[in-house]
């Protein structure tokens, strides 16, 4: 009698729904140890994967870019170009006067004033860099425009939006980059 009961709760334990976590075909994967994204490896840091992560982090991105020279003049084509590609990709949020009042921003976080002293007192390159790179809920769009493209936005935004006039543009050095 007690030998049928043994057999009994044996083949219950093999039961499909039975097993554990630690018999699953995942266990196989876990046993090697997680690499965290920001650690050091043990025998030391590769000087090239130290440079690639130094452009893979925005801030410093847009600090290496802030003194970048806009190579683009803001001729009527240019700006033109920049009205057409604003419209498109910075309108939704930033609005017709770049104000940040666009439909997207009344339904989430408002984004930065374009004509805001703290924008106007960057660099073009730095302007570059958050628009190819994108921002802290802003989307990055080298994706989906050229060098060209971004620099004619960047010259848009400068003339149009913020008023400045065609041969200005703003290379400010000192107090441009963004504190970490």
């Amino acid at each position: 009698m007690s030998l049928g009961i043994f057999i009994f709760v044996e083949k219950s334990s093999a039961w499909p729904w039975s097993r554990d976590m630690y018999q699953s075909p995942v266990s196989k994967y876990s046993n090697a140890p997680l690499k965290e994204p920001e650690s050091i490896p043990r025998g030391g840091v590769n000087p090239t994967t130290l440079a690639k992560r130094k452009f893979q982090n925005p801030v410093l991105v847009k600090n290496a870019l802030s003194s970048l020279q806009n190579p683009v003049s803001p001729t009527e084509e240019s700006l033109k170009n920049g009205e057409r590609l604003y419209r498109i990709y910075c309108l939704p949020c930033h609005g017709e006067s770049g104000k940040g009042d666009g439909q997207v921003a009344k339904k989430m976080v408002p984004p930065q004033d374009l004509t805001s002293d703290y924008v106007k007192s960057k660099s073009d390159g730095y302007i570059f860099a958050t628009i190819s790179g994108g921002g802290v809920i802003m989307p990055a769009q080298k994706k989906g425009l050229s060098e060209k493209d971004i620099w004619d936005i960047v010259n848009y935004i400068r003339v149009k939006i913020q008023g400045m006039s065609k041969g200005t543009s703003n290379t400010q050095q000192e107090g441009g980059g963004v504190q970490q």
